[in-house]
């Protein structure tokens, strides 16, 4: 009976089970915690998360999808147990007859007649149970679950990423927040010294010993120092401002944050990357979990050919009374209990559709497995890449600091000795803040290299019961 059905066909694409970023440094064993950010040892950082995870828009849509998805496992299985209907109905009756007719052989006005029982009232009423069980003798049903299942699971591990992602903004923001309020202090420092200089080369314009045009240079550098300031400023309330969206909340909740020394980042990658990481990310694992349940949709639809069988059972009462007042009345009891087998005989390539619609969805979903895969591969090295190359970037970076640390200690040395005025001492004095931002800025960009890799790993996400994955042959079907 079940000839028809068509053969399964493997997915086009070849699920990967490595994580191709061979070559990268392993140098750091385990993985980021579940609460990674806690060892920053920052109490209002973690303060900001919890925040968050209790009010962001997007945790509710991710919870919401997932109570959803879990509704959807509690109709699926539903499905298997077996159903009672009830009916019960009463009918009040008015009727009111009359028969007319011709005898057959009769002559003249002695062929028609007419009866007139006259009219009356009546009383009726029924009840019954139809009880269905369908025993799915093919399992159809218990695919059906078993997509829902995977669907419930692929909306868990996709709140995990919203949960993971969501930490990562809060932690990066607030680490953003925390270089800008470092670099404006610097900012301000430099754009006092800059305003001291203007105030000394506008006394020695004033006095004739310098040319006019210095002035104009001194206003110029104080203005571009206190364009920086407001530069700043205002990317710090930026910062404030994201922090409060991801929150889902009023800037004010936040209270007064205080600014903090920035962590030093860390550009190690652990040992087991290219295999772990399959169970790490939750967009990895989720994306597993809709190719499980793909699989059970075909399994579902291939069924779809197969006849229907369940038991039914019917049980019900009336009892009429035809003519109120009469005393007569009717009872009618029956019941009947049996299988009841459907098969589909023509359905007009419907189930021919379904099935090559759950084939396709099974190539789709392989498919965005495999590029989760790769673009986790990719954020990955392209991390560690950043790390490095700023790592280098910070050996140079800090010898022009003690450069021009040098330069300043030599520069307040010569002027407590009256050799230079203080237009030399201040120049020195805003080339090392120059330096001191640039540091800063390099810091930030680290810190914030490293806090992307952490997420590329997961986020201290990690999935111990991932589905195997399905066969499938790369570049070649096999016969339907």
């Amino acid at each position: 009976m079940g000839a028809c059905a068509p053969a399964v066909r493997p997915p086009s694409f070849a699920p990967r089970e490595d994580v191709p970023i061979a070559g990268l440094p392993t140098t750091q064993a385990g993985w980021p915690q579940s609460e990674w950010w806690k060892r920053y040892g920052d109490p209002q950082l973690d303060r900001l998360v919890d925040l968050a995870m209790r009010g962001s828009p997007d945790m509710e849509q991710a919870e919401a999808r997932y109570r959803a998805a879990m509704r959807a496992v509690d109709s699926a299985r539903a499905e298997l147990n077996p159903q009672v209907r009830g009916l019960v109905s009463g009918n009040h009756g008015y009727s009111d007859v009359a028969v007319k007719g011709e005898l057959p052989g009769a002559a003249g006005s002695a062929q028609r007649f007419q009866l007139n029982p006259g009219s009356s009232w009546s009383n009726s009423g029924a009840a019954g149970a139809l009880a269905t069980w369908d025993i799915d003798l093919w399992g159809k049903q218990k695919d059906a679950v078993s997509a829902a299942v995977g669907q419930a699971r692929a909306a868990e591990a996709e709140r995990a990423s919203a949960a993971t992602s969501l930490q990562y903004n809060v932690v990066n923001t607030y680490y953003d927040w925390q270089a800008q309020q470092a670099r404006l202090a610097v900012a301000r420092h430099a754009a006092q010294s800059s305003a001291a200089y203007r105030e000394l080369v506008e006394l020695r314009v004033h006095g004739g010993l310098d040319d006019p045009t210095n002035l104009d240079q001194a206003d110029g550098q104080l203005a571009q120092q206190r364009r920086a300031v407001a530069q700043l400023e205002g990317a710090s309330s930026l910062d404030v401002v994201q922090l409060a969206a991801l929150a889902g909340v009023s800037p004010r909740d936040f209270g007064t944050l205080t600014p903090s020394a920035l962590p030093t980042p860390d550009a190690s990658l652990p040992a087991d990357a290219r295999l772990g990481l399959l169970a790490r990310r939750p967009d990895i694992t989720a994306a597993r979990w809709q190719i499980e349940a793909s699989s059970k949709n075909i399994d579902q639809a291939r069924k779809a050919y197969y006849p229907d069988v369940s038991l039914m059972a019917l049980g019900a009462f009336l009892r009429t009374y035809p003519d109120l007042g009469s005393g007569t009345r009717t009872d009618l009891s029956l019941g009947n209990i049996g299988p009841s087998i459907q098969l589909p005989l023509f359905s007009g390539g419907r189930l021919r559709a379904q099935f090559e619609s759950a084939q396709a969805q099974l190539d789709s979903a392989v498919a965005q497995y495999d590029g989760a895969v790769v673009q986790a591969a990719g954020q990955i090295a392209q991390g560690v890449t950043t790390l490095q190359m700023l790592d280098d970037q910070r050996v140079q970076v800090d010898r022009q600091y003690e450069a021009s640390a040098a330069q300043r200690t030599k520069a307040a040395d010569r002027r407590s000795k009256g050799l230079i005025d203080d237009r030399t001492w201040l120049n020195a004095d805003m080339q090392l803040d120059q330096q001191r931002d640039a540091r800063l800025q390099l810091a930030s960009q680290m810190l914030s290299a490293n806090l992307s890799l952490i997420h590329a790993l997961g986020g201290g996400y990690y999935a111990d019961d991932a589905p195997a994955l399905p066969a499938g042959n790369a570049g070649k079907d096999s016969p339907r």
